[in-house]
């Protein structure tokens, strides 16, 4: 049986209720402006339908590996934006926002939801102090959005989910400019019409999106959460399904919606079930297909070999038994999101203590015992790499990289557990750094200092912790630790998951990629001369040392021999291996 949780929204007459029984309790009228309950379903529908397109916008990944997470960063930033309407008491459509901008700010994950949490924040922002919303009051918050985005990315790109979010903002205010009296409705169809043809244009601007052959992932997520609340105010309940033309074309935005009859099943929280299923050979398509129908807001992401499962369910047993078929089922954690919630409604303080986009924190307990004045916190993507860090000296490890990006709250929790005033962070993957740079902006209401060194890859984040120094400054730790990770060379190896070709290189779907630096150099059946073919390019021939971080699935033998083959054909590096025990990535190698 198909069913769908979502989150429950506090309502100023009683207790929580699930947010589909609030927004299904009465029609949303075209002409009336937003109220407080309008606006928690046009967020809950947002998040309902990105999450039905999620694999989709993941698939529309540059590069052609098997960890294309921006789908899943904008869909768990959207679900911490609906969570966060709990928090609002009033039936106020500005508090409501409020509490939801507070959500995807400390819930965004990975470059893609930091800046969709940015837009959210502006959102709110352009509503703040209001009790409903109108057209021209839409519009103008949509363009704030946008505006808010713009101002907190350093170099923003064109060609990306902010020019999409322009076009959404541009439209928006051209359709109200128009007719002051234009509904909320027609506000959002102009947004949803100018974001899908920016979509459509951003291959022209940005042209490795066009040897890719995929539109932005970002801006196509963006677009989909805003089709998401047009179905909303149309009054058609969410597809339970994709859109068809998504699975089959991404570059084809004429999305045909299938509109199932009825509305969604309502529910409560039950159990959030997590886990990884390992093995050989795994039919991603065929797990996804089969364990949504076991639970509610599934998420199955991976390879043939490593796939993560998140789900929420009432039966976890049932879930975990149909999934062992699969393969061997490993990392299992299962919470019961009903106690949880309510232990959650028990200690909120009340709305102007909350953490908004430019508000207040409290401070955390004061310890009894000292604490250190600096400390590090570094993002590991498996046991074996955060034993790594943890014995080089890191106070705190976050589990997380690539399809399990961190959230800003996960980051700043462990900065807190460190006790330390000032902390410095190893983000170690590209897609993390603004993750922690937004953690930062929080914590610096909150009294702490979060010092970001921008470490985008595991051998750059070893490299910077080996040149901490606890005796020196923050900013001349920040200095050394940045210099020490500049003079390091990361190889990735994985595997290809479609053809195309990039940069020069022609890639077949199964073929091995060889990644330097976060570029594509080399690609073909045979891994060794792939990863021989990086290593050169990265100057392994003159190196003094090659470290080999193994991934999840590589074998004992198959480490050694790949070892042994590098030792041979760089004969002047000593060659050094470590279990890490990260997914997706057969061999991460540091080259100094």
């Amino acid at each position: 049986m198909r069913f769908h949780r979502g989150p429950r929204v506090e309502t100023p007459d009683g207790p929580p209720n699930s947010a589909g029984a609030v927004a299904d309790a009465e029609p949303i009228y075209l002409a009336a402006p937003l109220d407080f309950n309008s606006l928690t379903r046009l967020v809950r529908g947002a998040t309902d339908w990105l999450e039905r397109n999620a694999a989709h916008v993941n698939q529309l990944n540059v590069f052609p590996v098997p960890d294309g997470d921006t789908g899943t960063n904008m869909l768990l930033t959207m679900r911490a934006a609906a969570d966060g309407a709990v928090r609002a008491k009033t039936p106020d459509a500005g508090a409501v926002m409020r509490a939801v901008a507070q959500g995807a700010v400390m819930g965004a994950r990975g470059n893609s939801g930091v800046i969709l949490s940015q837009i959210v924040a502006g959102i709110a922002r352009g509503v703040e102090g209001t009790e409903t919303v109108d057209g021209a009051a839409l519009a103008r918050a949509i363009a704030e959005g946008a505006n808010t985005a713009y101002r907190a990315v350093t170099r923003p790109v064109e060609g990306t989910i902010l020019t999409v979010a322009r076009a959404a903002g541009e439209g928006a205010t051209a359709a109200a400019s128009r007719d002051a009296d234009l509904s909320c409705r027609d506000v959002l169809e102009a947004a949803l019409a100018a974001a899908t043809r920016a979509v459509a244009r951003t291959p022209e601007q940005l042209p490795i999106l066009k040897q890719a052959g995929v539109v932005d992932a970002g801006g196509e997520g963006y677009r989909v959460i805003l089709e998401g609340m047009a179905l909303v105010l149309r009054g058609e309940p969410i597809p339970a399904s994709a859109a068809q033309s998504s699975q089959t074309a991404p570059l084809a935005l004429e999305h045909r919606l299938t509109i199932d009859a009825g509305a969604i099943p309502q529910a409560e929280w039950g159990y959030c079930t997590q886990f990884v299923i390992g093995g050989l050979s795994l039919d991603l398509e065929r797990i996804r297909a089969e364990l949504q129908e076991l639970a509610a807001s599934a998420l199955v992401v991976g390879d043939e070999e490593f796939v993560r499962v998140h789900g929420h369910t009432e039966d976890p047993g049932q879930l975990l038994t149909y999934a062992v078929r699969f393969g061997r089922l490993q990392r299992i954690s299962i919470e019961d999101m009903d106690a949880q919630h309510d232990e959650w409604l028990k200690n909120q303080v009340d709305d102007a203590s909350l953490i908004a986009p430019d508000g207040d924190a409290g401070s955390p307990p004061a310890e009894q015992n000292e604490a250190p004045s600096i400390a590090t916190v570094a993002v590991a993507p498996g046991d074996g790499i955060a034993a790594v860090f943890r014995s080089f000296g890191a106070a705190e490890v976050i589990a997380g990289g690539q399809t399990m990006n961190p959230s800003a709250n996960d980051v700043l929790q462990a900065a807190k557990r460190t006790r330390a005033s000032t902390v410095l962070v190893l983000p170690n993957n590209g897609n993390v750094v603004m993750t922690a740079q937004q953690a930062a902006r929080v914590a610096a209401e909150d009294g702490l200092t979060l010092v970001v060194v921008p470490t985008k890859t595991v051998p750059e984040g070893i490299a910077a912790l080996l040149a901490f120094n606890p005796e020196a400054s923050p900013d001349e730790n920040a200095t050394a630790m940045g210099d020490a990770a500049l003079g390091v060379r990361t190889v990735e190896v994985t595997r290809a998951v479609r053809t195309v070709s990039l940069d020069g290189v022609e890639i077949k779907e199964g073929d091995t990629l060889g990644v330097l630096d976060d570029k594509v150099v080399a690609a073909g059946p045979d891994r060794v001369k792939v990863a021989c073919a990086a290593l050169a390019q990265g100057g392994a021939s003159s190196a003094d040392l090659i470290t080999l971080f193994c991934g999840a699935h590589v074998t004992e033998r198959d480490a050694t021999s790949f070892a042994d083959a590098l030792r041979s054909t760089f004969p002047k590096a000593s060659v050094e291996v470590v279990d890490g025990g990260q997914p997706h990535y057969d061999y991460l190698i540091s080259i100094e």
